[in-house]
């Protein structure tokens, strides 16, 4: 039978008076896979520090099983670890570990030293030690603690030939990875596992899904991928209003099952009303009626205690409709021939990351671009785009075409700006008009004045939204365009795309957004060769792993 081993009672939290969780009850039990959901700023990472014990809970009581190890995953890596290999990095997942096998090697020098060896009974104390410390070091995995790193490493994109790389030389996401390999070779009791598929491709994301579904412990995972919360999470915590409310299924299931209780709220609560409604009327025409005779006053005291019963009995009105952003894509007709690629590829410093291919994108497609991490996805639309030279052949774009460019790394954004002046760089408005369309993206006033380099991604993300809305583009270069957002936003920006009568061209990781938008597909094989499928993800995972 399943055992707690973390529970909240009761918790609440705030910071400096704003209200993040209230009154929260939940368990987690053992061996459960559990995906927490909610927007942007609910309150999901806060929720993880309360149960590291990074944060402390305003009211309540947060209880953990006495022993119970946990492992987080942060987003930046330690600096003293600059230094070292991506694969010592990984492999010192335990200070336990590092000792234990510093102690193995002095025993053994100790083992090879004349003098011991020709003293029994210092020989036998040693041997003793070096039994009890080989015993421990076993227990923990150390024999196979370099063959598990490997594979860990192999699992999340790492190729043989970097794992000695010093980790000053990766990139953020990169380093990101290492923290996450490291954690999984920790193999703690609980494992809270925030955004761990950024910066993954398929290939690893299939790999993290599989490893979760096979972890010997407890997962709980936040992440706005809704493949991965399908295919490793049997159960989902939904963030909403300060509140927890748990879903004994995956995301589908929550998605599903929250709506039904939802609308079964509405109609309760329109019954409800209704009834409160004809209560008081019965109570008004009483109250009427004990001003004639004072027989009736009795009776109109007892109705509007019946009146305030219902009201307090009765549910709060559903929020079936929350603020949501609002996209809409407009945009006027382009030439039937859209973009034509002939001998087109490209090659940095003698390395080849796309081979030559021809490809001719109508009026109205919509493709997806799909390739390992490196494999040249970013640099393909740079390309298409005259951003970066080609090596061999050449791009043209069609007649009455506008480009719109969505940069994963948010670099063509005016950082030094704030939201408002960009958006009136982009189209002439007043201020006011400017105020109220950037409210349409949910930023507050504040946020209107802040300076863009200062925003998280998930606001750089929507004024990159902002931007193809208001050049009114046709033909849509979209790089990653759902990392930072929240589920609910994704499924606003699927929403308009799938309104969008112009062309698009989109790389992307998330499954469900290329299943959704995409009726074709470009992928680039860590061959360099470029290929053409005539279907969505789906299809194109399909017939890959038949070739």
């Amino acid at each position: 039978m399943p055992h707690s081993i973390l529970s909240f009672s009761h918790v609440s939290k705030d910071f400096g008076g704003n209200q993040v969780f209230k009154d929260v009850d939940l368990e987690i039990e053992e061996g459960e896979r559990i995906g927490l959901v909610g927007e942007n700023g609910s309150g999901k990472s806060t929720l993880f520090k309360l149960a590291l014990g990074l944060e402390t809970a305003s009211a309540g009581t947060v209880t953990r099983r006495r022993n119970l190890t946990i492992g987080y995953l942060v987003q930046e890596i330690d600096a003293a670890m600059l230094p070292k290999s991506i694969f010592e990095a990984v492999s010192e997942v335990s200070e336990e570990l590092v000792s234990l096998a510093e102690r193995l090697k002095e025993l053994e020098a100790k083992m090879a030293d004349p003098e011991i060896a020709a003293d029994p009974e210092s020989m036998s104390a040693v041997l003793d030690e070096y039994s009890k410390v080989q015993e421990r070091y076993e227990a923990l995995g150390g024999y196979t603690l370099e063959h598990r790193a490997a594979a860990v490493l192999s699992g999340l994109g790492f190729a043989e030939s970097e794992h000695q790389l010093p980790l000053s030389s990766l990139s953020g996401g990169e380093k990101k990875l290492v923290n996450l390999a490291r954690i999984l070779l920790q193999t703690p009791d609980l494992l809270l596992l925030d955004e761990p598929d950024n910066h993954l491709d398929m290939r690893a994301k299939a790999w993290l899904e599989q490893y979760i579904q096979n972890y010997p412990g407890t997962v709980m995972i936040i992440s706005h991928d809704r493949h991965l919360l399908d295919r490793a999470v049997k159960k989902i915590f939904a963030l909403e209003d300060g509140q927890i409310q748990p879903y004994a299924g995956n995301y589908s299931y929550y998605a599903e099952e929250r709506m039904r209780q939802l609308l079964k709220q509405q109609e309760q609560f329109t019954i409800q009303q209704k009834e409160i409604k004809r209560l008081e009327a019965s109570m008004y025409r009483l109250k009427t009626w004990a001003k004639l005779n004072s027989d009736f006053a009795t009776r109109a005291q007892y109705m509007a205690k019946r009146v305030e019963k219902a009201k307090q009995d009765a549910v709060d009105r559903p929020v079936l409709e929350r603020d949501r952003i609002k996209v809409d894509l407009e945009a006027e007709r382009s030439g039937k021939k859209v973009l034509e690629v002939q001998g087109l590829s490209k090659a940095i410093d003698g390395y080849v990351l796309f081979e030559p291919f021809d490809l001719t994108v109508l009026y109205g497609e919509r493709i997806g671009v799909v390739g390992a991490n490196g494999s040249g996805k970013t640099t393909l639309l740079k390309t298409m785009l005259g951003l970066l030279p080609a090596s061999s052949g050449f791009v043209k774009i069609g007649a009455s075409v506008v480009s719109g460019y969505y940069a994963q790394e948010q670099e063509t954004l005016p950082f030094e700006s704030t939201p408002l002046d960009f958006v009136r760089r982009l189209k002439k408005m007043t201020e006011p008009q400017a105020v109220a369309f950037l409210s349409r993206l949910l930023f507050s006033y504040n946020d209107m004045h802040t300076m863009i380099g200062s925003m998280s991604g998930g606001e750089k993300s929507r004024l990159q939204l902002a931007r193809l809305m208001l050049t009114e583009a046709n033909f849509l270069l979209l790089d990653e365009p759902t990392n930072n957002l929240d589920i609910a936003s994704i499924e606003v920006l699927e929403e308009a795309l799938e309104e969008f009568e112009g062309t698009v061209l989109a790389i992307s990781h998330d499954r469900y957004f290329l299943d959704r938008i995409t009726t074709k597909t470009i992928a680039i094989g860590v061959d360099g060769k470029v290929r053409l499928y005539p279907g969505n993800y789906s299809y194109y995972a399909e017939k890959s792993l038949a070739l």
